[in-house]
């Protein structure tokens, strides 16, 4: 039986991992299964954001289909873009008022978009966060999930499928089932990786989260999105506090 806080891990990191593959699968239908047609640019611009410090595109078309007049405002097959570098960013639109492909779904028509690439926000996001959160649940500290589950109420979590509702408050008098009790909602017991399997798991969850972001990189083009960006230092950062962690062994 899973503490609550393991339990709690396990719902959140495959929530977030099933999240992510269906939003990662439907820009993968989007990207192979929409047709095409011409469309007229009306506007054509980039906007300000962050302070200077980020980008987006914002842009409105028209085009016809089955005689049918739609306008789209979606650059990317994904969510909106938005970029820290500018001149990539104005390099890949259009100019106002002329033709370009667009990309739509001949299932529903007024669903299109421009540009031919993947966008890693939210799906790419979610998987990376999802295996995070999953491979802290299996192995021993505990350090994400207890920040997540200290945001929702206990009687929240007791009422998880599969958890055994044991709070502090619930704890009989005899000192140690207290002492086992509050070890259960502190994740300070057994976890179901332990010893030298741990930097193992943890360095296989820094590859996939590496190779979510090697096949965005591989599969997008320019602009990348300040979430793709990020990532690679997130990953990076992340294998060097396990190796420095490891040498304190």
């Amino acid at each position: 039986m899973p503490s609550p806080p393991r339990a709690f891990g396990l719902i959140v990191g495959l929530t977030l991992l099933v999240s992510g593959g269906v939003l990662a699968a439907g820009q993968v239908y989007r990207l192979n299964e929409y047709e095409s047609t011409t469309a007229t640019m009306e506007t054509a611009r980039i906007e300000t954001i962050a302070a200077d410090a980020a980008y987006s595109p914002d842009v409105t078309y028209s085009y016809t289909v089955d005689g049918q007049r739609y306008y789209g405002e979606n650059v990317a097959a994904g969510t909106g873009i938005v970029t820290g570098n500018r001149e990539k960013l104005d390099a890949v639109l259009p100019p106002s008022a002329g033709t370009v492909t667009v990309y739509y779904n001949p299932g529903s028509p007024d669903d299109a978009y421009l540009l031919r690439r993947y966008n890693f926000f939210p799906g790419g996001v979610l998987l990376v966060f999802g295996l995070f959160v999953l491979t802290d649940t299996l192995t021993p500290n505990l350090r994400v999930v207890r920040f997540l589950s200290s945001l929702f109420p206990i009687d929240l979590l007791e009422r998880m499928p599969g958890v055994e509702p044991r709070t502090v408050a619930h704890a009989p008098d005899d000192p140690t089932a207290i002492l086992e009790n509050r070890q259960t909602w502190t994740g300070q017991g057994r976890a179901p990786i332990r010893g030298g399997a741990v930097p193992a798991v943890w360095l296989l969850c820094y590859l996939l989260m590496a190779d979510l972001t090697i096949a965005y990189f591989w599969f997008s083009g320019w602009p990348y999105d300040l979430w793709g960006v990020l990532t690679p230092f997130v990953v990076a950062a992340g294998v060097l506090r396990l190796g420095f962690a490891r040498l304190l062994d």
